[in-house]
């Protein structure tokens, strides 16, 4: 399941096009391979619609930059070994209109945003295509701009909106308010979940109900993203007075989703154990709703050896993985992969694992929880000896035995005696004490140990979308509305799958227990690291109160688990310097398109 890939005949002719397609819709002189001529071929819509998906590889974590939009500055990572981009600790000096991930990233939008307008619009003149295999391509086209347009909106606010293919420069264009863009994206999905024939209007088909192959949006990857809309859009305009008809109509689809004929009728299901979510050959598996398929063929998704290979690569197996490489004994390995160590845990997120009123010693902590022993690593082994073993670690190191440990708690002096006399010598301890930029419990959700070289990207397919965040959405949902049986039953199905055997009802809660700082905190337990948290936080305007709490100040030395490292970040002084109150809820807007619309598209304030 690793390797497969959509794939249309059309794809070599569209990506070996790919130099010359246009990046940007207000490019002076654009070009692309998506012409009126080529989308009006059954090759041409069918090549656009494998381009659209295309786009996916681009905004994702899977690419460092969207990762620094979505990741960094939160509750749950701060700043790690490389930090240019300004995300981590809100500096203004880089969070500006010539900030390049907000540059790279609304480029990338636009420019599928566009393909898909094209596919959408020609689809339904192409000849030699069934109406069925048409009416499909839209839908799924539909979903897909849908999803690009829900990043533009979370990230920029109002944004420009435009649903027709664009292939001449075009100046004339000023953002749209947000409840329109929102009001297109609910369209886009209502039509590919089907609509019967009104006030003169034909029916449209719904989307498949299961994917024809691994990585196609299916009719529950729009119930899912229908019903994650509706959750924000429900405080687009007020936190403290929020729109009900929006939650309930999240509530509605995730409903729908995770009901058992849901599930029966999708052919989707929570894993029964929360370590096989993501588990290597499984990224197609019952739990996943939407994935981003990869390959390990460069012309395709710009995979490389040494992991610096062009656009469209697969790096998330690298970006949480920290200095695993400076532990004596430990050698850069497949295994263990590239340390690139651009997010680092916080200590909130690392303990939110620990039970409050269960796990009453510190040798119970996380025991019950089983998610955080299945998605860090907290281990490493020995995998380099003798004469130049690894960071002047012990010639007679015994090949596979302890190299360093993160016991998630603080060691006895007994303990730590005991370690210190091993009779094949002593290994590097990490204590909570001792975590720092560098060393400290990483997310490994994303390891890829079948790379053929060390430093090569993944091709694993990365999961987007899963079951178990529609049961989250469900449960706030479901709160919010009210119906606190039904958010208990949802909220309890996916706490119930990550306990420990013998202990899962102790991790049932009541409706008592219920409140957003409650589901905030679950979804980080589930969610951590897949491109969600800034979005969550920024639509339950808890992004300032959460990062000031969770985030530790920034200090240049301490004792770290080898030698002494920095730790922390500037993010919680800086997150309340903004210029206006909610200058960091919004991401500043690319100068260039200011620029070549005359000032149209306006900046968002507090920005410069």
């Amino acid at each position: 399941m690793k390797k497969t890939v959509i794939k249309v005949a059309a794809l070599a002719v569209l990506m070996a096009a790919a130099s010359s397609c246009s990046k940007d819709l207000l490019d002076e002189n654009p070009r692309s391979i998506l012409v009126p001529g080529f989308l009006g071929t059954p090759e041409g819509v069918q090549a656009g619609l494998v381009g659209v998906y295309s786009g996916l590889r681009n905004v994702t974590v899977a690419n460092e930059e969207a990762a620094y939009l979505t990741v960094q500055g939160t509750d749950e990572f701060m700043r790690g070994i490389s930090a240019n981009q300004g995300y981590e600790d809100y500096n203004q000096g880089l969070l500006n209109s010539s900030n390049s991930a907000v540059t790279n990233q609304w480029n990338t939008l636009y420019r599928y945003i566009n393909d898909a307008n094209g596919v959408i619009q020609y689809a339904g003149s192409v000849q030699g295509l069934t109406d069925a295999t048409k009416a499909q391509i839209v839908a799924e086209t539909k979903v897909l701009r849908a999803y690009y347009y829900f990043l533009l909106v979370q990230y920029f606010g109002d944004v420009p909106l435009n649903l027709k293919f664009i292939d001449t420069a075009v100046k004339d264009i000023s953002r749209a308010p947000k409840a329109d863009v929102y009001a297109a994206i609910i369209n886009d999905l209502t039509d590919a979940l089907g609509k019967p024939a009104s006030g003169g209007n034909p029916a449209v088909p719904s989307i498949a109900d299961k994917a024809a192959q691994p990585g196609r949006v299916t009719r529950a990857t729009a119930l899912h993203l229908l019903a994650r809309v509706y959750l924000t859009r429900a405080t687009l305009t007020s936190v403290t007075a929020p729109s009900m008809a929006d939650y309930t109509l999240a509530a509605q689809y995730a409903n729908e989703l995770i009901s058992p004929a849901g599930q029966t009728r999708y052919g989707v299901g929570l894993e029964t154990d929360a370590a096989d979510v993501f588990r290597e050959g499984n990224e197609n598996g019952k739990e996943i709703l939407m994935n981003v398929q990869f390959s390990a063929d460069p012309t395709f998704t710009g995979i490389s050896d040494n992991g610096a290979g062009g656009a469209g690569q697969n790096q998330s197996n690298f970006y949480f993985r920290g200095r695993y490489d400076f532990f004596p004994n430990v050698a850069r390995s497949i295994i263990y992969g590239r340390p690139y160590a651009r997010f680092i845990s916080t200590p909130y997120l690392l303990n939110s694992y620990i039970l409050p009123g269960v796990e009453t010693t510190d040798r119970q902590w996380r025991t019950t929880d089983t998610r955080y022993n299945k998605w860090f690593s907290t281990l490493w082994l020995v995998n380099s000896n003798g004469a130049g073993a690894a960071n002047s670690g012990r010639a007679n190191a015994v090949i596979g035995d302890t190299a360093a440990w993160y016991p998630g708690r603080e060691l006895t002096t007994a303990e730590l005696a005991r370690i210190a006399a091993r009779p094949n010598g002593p290994y590097v301890v990490g204590t909570p004490s001792k975590y720092s930029t560098q060393f400290s419990p990483y997310i490994n959700k994303w390891d890829d140990p079948t790379r053929p070289a060390t430093n090569t990207s993944s091709d694993r397919p990365l999961i987007l979308y899963r079951l178990a965040e529609t049961y989250l959405i469900a449960a706030e949902a479901n709160m919010m509305t009210g119906n606190l049986p039904a958010a208990v039953a949802a909220i309890n199905a996916v706490r119930e799958r990550a306990g420990a055997p013998g202990k899962k009802n102790l991790m049932d809660v009541t409706a008592s227990q219920l409140n957003i700082d409650f589901i905030l905190d679950e979804r980080t337990r589930e969610l951590c690291g897949e491109q969600v948290r800034w979005f969550d936080l920024v639509r339950t305007r808890k992004l300032i109160e959460r990062v000031q709490k969770s985030v530790p100040a920034y200090v240049a030395s301490k004792p770290a688990a080898v030698g002494t490292d920095s730790y922390g970040s500037d993010a919680a002084k800086n997150i309340v310097a903004g210029r206006t109150p909610d200058q960091f809820y919004l991401r500043p807007i690319p100068q260039q398109d200011i620029d070549r619309t005359n000032g149209k598209i306006t900046q968002n304030p507090g920005y410069n």
